[in-house]
Formats: C-alpha cells, sequence, structure tokens
C-alpha cells in the first residue's frame, strides 16, 4: 500500500490556484492583469503550473502504481487502474459541462446572443463528452483548436490518453538504470526544448494534438524524478529544505519575467525547477515549507483542486454573461485598478466555494459510486 504525501496535495491547490488567477486577470478581466503585470510577470506565466501539473501527475501516479506494474501489465490490473482514472476526472467534467450546455439553452432567451454557436458548436461539444477535444483535425496547423467548451478541461482529455499508455510506459521505465535514467531524463527535456520550438515557440500554446507530447513527456519527467525520491540517494548531499529554496527561488525569477524573444526557452528553463521541487518536499521533515504545505487549509486547498481547476472557467462564463444582460455592458468595462483587483478576491472566493460544493457533492460521490459498482462487479465475475 503507497503511502500519502501530504505536502503534494498541497502544491495541486497552489498550481489550481496560479492557473484561475491567470485565467481571469488575463481573460475575463484585462485590466487586472495588466495592474498585476506592472509588478510582476508571474501570473501571467501562470499557464507553466499546467505543466507543473503533468509532471506531478507523471511522480504520484508512479508511486501509487509502481507495484502494480513494475512485473507486468495484466489485463485485470489495467483494466482496474483505467477506470480508476476515469472515476477520477469524468463525473466532474461531464457536470461542468452539463452547466456550459445549460448556459447555451439560457442564451436562447436573451437579446443579442446565439446559443450553441463558435466554440460551443454541437460537434465540439461531442468532443468533449468523448474527451476527444484535442483531437479536431480540421484545425490546420494542429497547433490551436477551438474545440474547448470548459477551457481547462484540454488538458484532462490529454491526459486520459497518457493515462492509456501510462502502465505501458512505467513498465519501460522502472528497469532502467540510474545512469540511464539521468539519459532519458535529459532526452525528454531535450525533445520539449524541440517540441515548443518548432510547433508555437512556447508551452501555453501547444494545445490540440501536440499537446498530447507535452504531456507524455512531462510525464516521463515526473516518472524519471519519482525514481530518484525512492533512491533517495541526493539526500546524503543536500539539505531538503535548501534544495527547495533554491526550485522556488528558480521558478519564482522564471515567472517573474516575460521574455518576449527566447520564449521557448523560457517556458523550457522551467521544468526542472519543477522536478526539483518535487523531489524536495516529498520527503516530510520539520523545515518551515513542510509545515506550511502540510497545514490543514493548505491540504484542504489541494484536496479541492480538481474541482477549482474545473469549475472557474464556468463561473468566468456565467459571469460575464451576468454582466452583461444586467449592465448592458462588458464585464470590468470602466473598472479602477483597485476595482479590477478587488473583483479578482470576489471571483476566487466564489471559486473556493463553488468548488468545495462540487467537490463535496459531485466529485467525490460520483467517483465512490463508479468505483463501488465496478468493485461489485469483478467480485461477481469472480464468484
Amino acid at each position: 500500500m503507497y503511502k500519502h504525501i501530504k505536502s503534494l496535495t498541497s502544491m495541486r491547490g497552489i498550481a489550481a490556484l496560479i492557473v484561475v488567477i491567470l485565467h481571469f486577470s488575463y481573460y475575463a478581466l484585462p485590466k487586472t492583469g495588466s495592474t498585476l503585470s506592472n509588478y510582476s510577470d508571474f501570473f501571467k506565466n501562470g499557464y507553466l503550473w499546467v505543466d507543473f501539473f503533468f509532471i506531478l501527475s507523471g511522480f504520484i501516479m508512479t508511486h501509487v502504481y509502481a507495484e502494480d506494474f513494475y512485473l507486468k501489465v495484466s489485463l485485470d490490473n489495467y483494466r482496474s487502474y483505467l477506470f480508476s482514472r476515469f472515476a477520477r476526472i469524468y463525473p466532474l467534467h461531464i457536470f461542468i459541462l452539463s452547466l456550459f450546455i445549460g448556459l447555451e439553452f439560457v442564451k436562447l432567451f436573451l437579446p443579442n446572443h446565439s446559443a450553441f454557436t463558435g466554440k460551443f458548436n454541437l460537434t465540439a461539444l461531442f468532443a468533449n463528452i468523448s474527451l476527444l477535444q484535442a483531437f479536431d483535425l480540421n484545425c490546420p496547423p494542429l497547433f490551436w483548436c477551438n474545440t474547448y467548451w470548459n477551457e481547462p478541461a484540454w488538458s484532462i482529455s490529454v491526459e486520459f490518453v497518457i493515462y492509456c499508455i501510462f502502465p505501458l510506459l512505467l513498465f519501460v521505465l522502472l528497469r532502467s538504470s540510474e545512469k540511464n535514467d539521468l539519459i532519458i531524463y535529459s532526452f525528454t527535456l531535450f525533445s520539449i526544448l524541440l517540441l515548443i520550438t518548432f510547433t508555437r515557440g512556447n508551452l501555453d500554446s501547444i494545445i490540440g494534438i501536440p499537446s498530447i507530447a507535452r504531456c507524455g513527456l512531462e510525464c516521463i519527467l515526473g516518472i524519471i524524478t519519482y525514481k530518484v525520491y525512492r533512491r533517495g540517494n541526493y539526500r546524503k548531499y543536500f539539505n531538503l529544505n535548501f534544495l527547495a529554496i533554491i526550485a522556488i527561488i528558480w521558478i519564482i525569477l522564471i515567472m517573474h519575467y516575460y521574455w518576449h524573444h527566447w520564449r521557448s526557452l523560457h517556458d523550457w528553463l522551467i521544468l526542472p525547477a519543477f522536478s526539483i521541487l518535487i523531489l524536495a518536499i516529498s520527503v516530510n521533515h520539520n523545515g518551515a515549507i513542510s509545515k506550511f504545505l502540510n497545514s490543514r487549509l493548505m491540504l484542504y486547498l489541494g484536496t479541492i483542486s480538481y474541482s477549482i481547476y474545473m469549475v472557474h472557467w464556468f463561473i468566468q462564463e456565467l459571469l460575464k454573461l451576468f454582466w452583461i444582460y444586467a449592465f448592458h455592458n462588458a464585464f470590468g468595462k470602466g473598472f479602477t485598478e483597485y476595482e479590477a483587483l478587488t473583483s479578482l478576491v470576489v471571483f476566487l472566493m466564489m471559486v473556493l466555494f463553488a468548488a468545495s460544493l462540487t467537490y463535496r457533492f459531485v466529485e467525490v460521490p460520483a467517483r465512490n459510486y463508479l468505483k463501488s459498482t465496478i468493485l461489485r462487479k469483478e467480485c461477481i465475475e469472480r464468484q
């Protein structure tokens, strides 16, 4: 039985909140983004925390499933694993998608609004229901697709593809030696740099089909990082607090600046820092960073992080629609800097409240129901 790594749960919450702030500040209410960028481009670079999610996902799934797939990939284990992953991501996804469908029906009764058009067309809806929104072949050059009803859900579409091949990746990579792990990690990093350079020039724009490679390669970084964690050799040479501080400073320096030139290099340079941060905080100790991450508040934020990530875009869309209907103006038009920043705080409170509800009444019950159903079915089949 694997041991829960609490600090990584908290990091999921931090990463989700950074993505939420990015989306609100630079998409829903750009006035907020311009105000924040006067001080730092940290949140403008917030999309990089999706890449943190991908690396972290590879690390945590290796932690959970290494014993299951080290010796072989059996059909029973693979089926159980894949259904568990499906139960983890799909119920909340389909619930949020149903809210978007309801919003489109509301538009039918509003003046000057068209429903089920643009990115909210029915073909895109089918792709989203099927978790195929990353496979739109009708948008050359396949590097930018307009098939996302719930914008953040593009990442779970590509993650599920990687979930399907993840046991095979584990089966192969868990057998590599320490020397080969370094080679694999370096080659994977170089491959990501090539992917960034020869697609859109930055990680933010790598969506659609190339995002599958983005997710898969970063998942491999997570697997190799976990192998280093399990060996524990690095603890002889590095103080864990010091290692975490180095990683945090590294990440902050990268995210503080928005390189308009050498953009591909900027985004790529943060990836090793994410691996180092995950490595440093995975071991429980009495340092200030561990105590902060293991606090009840941070652990709760991490626990509801998937709901935070999935629900916030719908709240944005609902807020913008309500604002136009109520005030006959685009949301935030004419806001002062103070009003824009206040709106961000209020929005975050709304997201956290909504995420708490969806976690408690949708995400957990649906996941438990699906898992209990498949377990019951397996027991019947074995009788």
